[in-house]
């Protein structure tokens, strides 16, 4: 993995602490699906929170564009796990 794809995650990834206070730990898991496709970049993005884990899956031409894809998916999830943790 390229040093620029390492600091973008990174990046990127330390932004979910914002919606969620008692994040444990990120898994990321990067995956090159058939060649022949388009779309063929995924990414797996799964969040250990108390309780329960937030997994999300999307895919895109780039690592860059799947990760944004999975990372606003699972900030939309972590704030509405961290609502009802508040009622």
């Amino acid at each position: 993995m390229n040093s620029n794809l390492k600091t973008y995650i990174d990046k990127r990834l330390s932004k979910l602490s914002l919606y969620h206070n008692h994040i444990i730990s990120i898994d990321l898991y990067l995956n090159l699906d058939n060649p022949s496709s388009q779309t063929n970049k995924a990414v797996e993005l799964r969040v250990h929170i108390p309780g329960d884990d937030v997994v999300v899956g999307k895919k895109s031409d780039a690592f860059e564009k799947a990760l944004d894809l999975a990372a606003s998916t699972a900030e939309r999830l972590l704030k509405r796990r961290k609502e009802k943790t508040r009622i």
